[in-house]
């Protein structure tokens, strides 16, 4: 992996999906091939779609993009920060595994929801 990477949070795919120029522009700042998801972000825009054309058309948009795995070491840190952090900060767990996975993979998190992952020295924000 070479470039300037990021990893993507679900709020950013699904502006993508609306056509967010803002969004369009801040993710196009990378090449695609520099563009990352976790199967956490997959997952739940996936589960937001409402029927199989849509489905269809959101797996297209989220294809054009690599994918980051979940293996132990992210699983480790997954359980390093929700303890670290669910009583002072009541984080939800994927939102705690797509941190794990940026953490891990070393490459920023681009979020619209920076409240939800603030609180992480170890995870860097776009």
């Amino acid at each position: 992996m070479a470039g300037k990477m990021v990893v993507l949070d679900t709020c950013i795919v699904i502006e993508l999906q609306k056509g967010n120029p803002a969004v369009i522009q801040s993710v196009y700042d990378f090449k695609q091939q520099d563009i990352f998801l976790t199967p956490i972000v997959i997952a739940e825009f996936l589960r937001g779609t409402r029927d199989r054309l849509e489905f269809l058309k959101c797996r297209k948009l989220i294809d054009k993009f690599g994918m980051l795995s979940l293996n132990k070491e992210v699983s480790d840190i997954f359980l390093q920060i929700f303890e670290e952090f669910s009583l002072s900060h009541r984080p939800s767990v994927p939102d705690m595994l797509i941190a794990a996975a940026s953490i891990y993979h070393n490459i920023p998190l681009l979020t619209l929801n920076k409240k939800d992952f603030h609180f992480i020295p170890s995870l860097q924000l776009l």
